[in-house]
């Protein structure tokens, strides 16, 4: 877990009208699209397939959904020519393999609450990834909704989890254990530039995923962007 150089990120929640001169930044590594028809950042796969083919080859594109049927979600993301599927409802470990069968990268994205006091509180939620391991490329841990939101927006919310309770579970589930083939960890949840190298202290996953956390009035800010790479920067240099 320890000793990795480098940290992944992904920006997500992009609209069209976005500058994304951003994505030529070698820390970029992949960038979102809410495919979530309730959410406030939701977008068209028809309007994001001009964005997906702006991008360079070093950054990859990443469809969110929840709870979409199957069809669904091959017709969003063959439209959009995101390949990655980030799943944040209640889809099954087979409909994840079916994704992945189609040739798609495939996250699964678990809910860790937020109000958790110990790492057994939260071990249920590393009990979960530990179903899915065998069949996704990645698992994003994601702070649980507020109780007021609606059901099918489940991330975006800016909340916050206990960072060093998850990374106490993971270390007793044996996750780390050598020879035991892992998917990709990526953390999610009120990440932004001022706490971001907090994070990284306590617990360091493959990448880190940020929506709200760089916006300015709702937008995505270059600035803000730049301000958490060079956080991140700063700590695993």
């Amino acid at each position: 877990m320890s000793g990795r150089a480098a940290v992944q990120m992904k920006i997500c929640g992009l609209q069209p009208g976005d500058d994304l001169s951003f994505t030529a930044a070698p820390e970029i590594s992949h960038v979102g699209f809410i495919f979530v028809p309730t959410s406030r950042r939701y977008v068209r796969p028809s309007a994001v397939r001009p964005m997906v083919e702006q991008l360079p080859a070093s950054c990859r594109a990443v469809g969110v959904f929840v709870n979409a049927d199957l069809d669904a979600v091959r017709t969003a993301a063959r439209t959009s020519g995101v390949e990655v599927l980030q799943l944040h409802g209640g889809e099954s470990p087979a409909f994840c393999d079916a994704l992945r069968a189609d040739g798609f990268v495939v996250w699964k994205a678990l809910s860790v609450p937020t109000d958790a006091q110990t790492p057994d509180d939260v071990r249920p939620v590393v009990d979960q990834a530990l179903a899915f391991a065998g069949c996704v490329d990645g698992v994003l841990f994601d702070a649980a909704p507020p109780a007021t939101a609606e059901r099918s927006v489940t991330g975006g919310h800016g909340r916050i989890f206990t960072w060093r309770l998850l990374a106490g579970a993971l270390e007793a589930s044996g996750w780390w254990a050598s020879g035991f083939q892992r998917p990709q960890i990526w953390v999610a949840g009120g990440i932004r530039p001022e706490n971001a190298a907090h994070l990284l202290a306590q617990f360091r996953p493959d990448g880190i995923d940020v929506s709200s956390g760089v916006e300015v009035e709702g937008r995505k800010s270059l600035r803000r962007i730049d301000e958490l790479r060079e956080a991140v920067r700063n700590l695993v240099r």
